[in-house]
C-alpha cells in the first residue's frame, strides 16, 4: 500500500486546486500527464502552453439576433360558392363571350362584373392556356398592347 497515506492524500487535494483552476481541460491533462510521467502518448517535441490549446466546439452554430416568432401559414380554402376557373372559362365560351377578341385583363373584370366572382389574372391563365392547347380558343398577339387576345 501507499507509505504516508495522509501525506500523499494532502499533496493530491493541493495538487488538484491548482491543475482545477486551469479552465481548459485540455490543458489539465496535459499537466496531469507531466507530471505522473505518462506523456508518451503526446510527442515530445510539443510544448504546451495555457493560452495555445484551441478550444473546438462541435455541431451547429447558435443563431445570433433575435427570434422572430413565425406566424401560422393561413391555408386558403376553396369558396363553395364561386366556380374554379375552368368552370366559368368553359362557361363563357358556351355563351359566345370568347366570339370577340378578349384579354385575360378582359375577362377577369367581366367575370367580377357580371357573376361578382373575382379572379385573379394568374388563376385564369393557366386554364386560358390549356384551352388554346385543345383548340378550344385561338391565341393571337395585339400589336398595339402586346398582349394576348384569346377568340373562339
Amino acid at each position: 500500500m501507499i507509505k504516508d497515506f495522509n501525506k500523499v492524500k494532502e499533496q493530491l487535494i493541493e495538487l488538484s486546486e491548482v491543475i482545477n483552476s486551469f479552465k481548459s481541460e485540455t490543458v489539465q491533462v496535459r499537466l496531469v500527464e507531466l507530471l505522473f510521467g505518462t506523456q508518451d502518448a503526446v510527442a515530445p517535441e510539443v510544448e504546451v502552453e495555457v493560452g495555445d490549446m484551441p478550444i473546438v466546439r462541435r455541431g451547429r452554430k447558435p443563431k445570433q439576433g433575435v427570434y422572430i416568432q413565425q406566424q401560422p401559414k393561413i391555408r386558403r380554402t376553396r369558396s363553395k360558392d364561386r366556380p374554379g376557373p375552368s368552370l366559368i372559362l368553359k362557361r363563357l365560351v358556351d355563351e359566345g363571350y370568347f366570339n370577340e377578341k378578349h384579354t385575360i385583363g378582359d375577362v377577369v373584370s367581366y367575370c367580377f362584373d357580371t357573376f361578382k366572382f373575382q379572379y385573379k389574372s394568374t388563376d385564369l391563365s393557366g386554364t386560358l392556356a390549356r384551352f388554346v392547347k385543345e383548340d378550344m380558343l385561338k391565341r393571337e398577339k395585339n400589336a398595339n398592347t402586346n398582349q394576348f387576345e384569346y377568340s373562339v
